[in-house]
């Protein structure tokens, strides 16, 4: 494999292991508000928010 194929594997990989990591932190919101447990609600959708301005500053950076 040459390095700017393993470059793009290796950014894919970050790329799914992110949006993985948002999927689940989404699905948790949505069980602890169904679930009436706010107090985790607001921890996962704080670490949502950061996660997404992570995502913003990276690709104004273009290091996605």
């Amino acid at each position: 494999m040459n390095p700017q194929q393993d470059n793009e594997n290796k950014r894919a990989h970050r790329i799914s292991f992110r949006m993985t990591e948002n999927h689940d932190l989404l699905s948790n919101i949505y069980e602890n508000l169904v679930d009436r447990d706010f107090k985790a609600v607001e921890k996962d959708a704080k670490n949502l928010i950061v996660d997404l301005k992570y995502i913003i500053k990276s690709l104004e950076d273009d290091e996605f």
